[in-house]
């Protein structure tokens, strides 16, 4: 079996999330999915590992592919030394915005390590800075905003780009904390910070305010998915407490994977026909095996991992030399901290045997996810 990601060794179950860029994985290191496409038809992850693609539930037309592109040197030493970008490519445009229509590409931070912003407290409530790489097809006004769903409460700023399809730092100083919100000492979404892509009137808002909604951008924002010529790139994001942006916080690549994979993990590049898992039969048509992942995850509770395979038909179970084609596979809970329950449905075996979980397949792949 083969894992194409970094090792996450010398980091225990408990990952720690401190550091002064709020974001994990803003310089794109890591993308356990690989590139995409026709992204779009609905919220969807995107390349990118804690990135993810939201849309309304209108009628919106635009689909994109996206990747984490290699930057060339010259971009990588203007950009302070970023080697890879989340790409956006615009694969279906968006001719038309809708009043009720909006696509983003927004991350979100888990809300039990955001308590020190001290949102909701009148004049002790922190302010934050916000710098990035970016390109954009267009020149002008864009926007970036801040979502807080505890206390359904959102922030646009507006910001400028100098000139198209050029890679250049932008830097957002001093947005103001939240006096009246609210956000719960929990591991669930605390905050979200959006780039929004195109949005339609009913997701604008004033510039720079705290307003009790889900704000996407101002009425300057540009719809940056009107031809299948655009492309978005989105690197080194950090977002810190204070009045001004620093330098960006580099961390080691195992670092950053392993904070991802608090949320997301994969599985993947498991050879075929290989053993991956072994366990034993706990009745004629199931099986159970006993999984390490390399991080606790977010949610251990019962139902919060959750499994997407590559195909159920890629995986069998095979006792006394006898293979069981699957025709399903799901998490069954946690054991507690990194160890989780999983179960294969088969035809038919002998409870009590000693079972193999097979891979039948190359390239097949196991996704734990336990995403904000």
């Amino acid at each position: 079996m083969a894992i194409s990601t970094i090792s996450s060794s010398g980091l225990d179950g408990n990952v720690s999330q401190l550091g002064k860029n709020l974001l994990i994985n803003g310089e794109m290191l890591s993308a356990q999915r690989g590139d995409l496409t026709g992204v779009g038809g609905s919220n969807a992850y995107v390349s990118a590992d804690m990135w993810e693609l939201r849309r309304s539930a209108g009628t919106e037309e635009a689909r994109v592919s996206t990747s984490v592109e290699s930057l060339s040197k010259d971009n990588s030493i203007l950009l302070g030394g970023h080697r890879y970008a989340l790409k956006i490519d615009c694969t279906t445009a968006e001719s038309a915005v809708g009043s009720a229509e909006v696509m983003f590409v927004c991350t979100k931070i888990e809300a039990q390590n955001l308590q020190h912003l001290l949102y909701g407290s009148e004049g002790s409530q922190q302010a934050m800075s916000l710098r990035f790489g970016f390109s954009s097809p267009k020149s002008g006004t864009h926007c970036i905003a801040l979502y807080s769903p505890d206390g359904n409460r959102s922030l646009v700023r507006e910001f400028t780009v100098a000139a198209a399809d050029t890679f250049e730092i932008i830097k957002i100083d001093n947005i103001p904390g939240d006096a009246l919100g609210t956000m719960n000492n929990d591991n669930g979404e605390g905050l979200r910070l959006a780039f929004p892509l195109f949005a339609g009137s009913a997701y604008h808002d004033t510039n720079n305010t705290w307003e009790a909604n889900e704000a996407a951008s101002t009425s300057n924002q540009q719809n940056l998915l009107d031809n299948t010529s655009n492309n978005i790139f989105i690197t080194g994001v950090q977002l810190e407490v204070g009045l001004k942006c620093t330098d960006f916080e580099y961390e080691p690549h195992s670092v950053t994977l392993a904070k991802c994979q608090r949320y997301f993990f994969r599985l993947n590049d498991i050879d075929s026909p290989i053993p991956f898992m072994a366990g034993q039969a706990i009745t004629a048509t199931r099986t159970r095996a006993v999984f390490h992942l390399p991080v606790t995850m977010r949610n251990t509770a019962a139902g919060g991992i959750t499994l997407a395979l590559s195909d159920a038909d890629h995986f069998s179970a095979r006792a006394v030399n006898v293979a069981k084609a699957a025709s399903g596979i799901a998490a069954q809970g946690s054991a507690g901290g990194n160890i989780v329950y999983l179960d294969l449905t088969i035809a038919s075996t002998t409870a009590g045997d000693s079972i193999l979980h097979e891979s039948d397949t190359a390239n097949s792949y196991v996704d734990f996810s336990s995403e904000l």
